[in-house]
């Protein structure tokens, strides 16, 4: 693996990581969205995502099983963006903090398959 493409991988599994932990150590925010969006079980999947976005992460990171790292957290982050950000329902300033952060996970999937070879 070149340089260039195992720095690009750590690098962008470093926000998966991160967020990931921070989750696992202070999941009460994640779980209350959660629980706001009627996911059954919020506590089990906010520990789920959690560990798959550290997991994953890792793996992406090290480069190991890079496609199969990146397909997940793809999907890690298709619930964390429509629950986490869900600008739709909110006003002014506090839905273009919400639609940035949705659009910059938007581009987080778009890196995700790129990296994982789906065509």
């Amino acid at each position: 693996m070149s340089g260039a493409k195992f720095i690009g991988r750590a690098l962008l599994a470093s926000i998966f990581i991160k967020n990931g932990l921070e989750h696992l150590q202070n999941p009460d925010p994640v779980v209350r969205a959660a629980r706001g969006a009627e996911i059954p079980q919020p506590e089990l999947a906010v520990k789920i995502n959690s560990g798959v976005m550290v997991g994953a992460g890792a793996l992406l990171a090290l480069g190991l099983f890079p496609r199969l790292a990146g397909t997940a957290l793809a999907a890690s982050l298709v619930p964390t963006t429509v629950i986490g950000h869900p600008f739709w329902d909110k006003q002014g300033k506090e839905r273009e903090q919400q639609q940035t952060q949705f659009l910059k996970n938007l581009a987080l999937f778009g890196a995700l398959m790129y990296v994982s070879g789906h065509d």
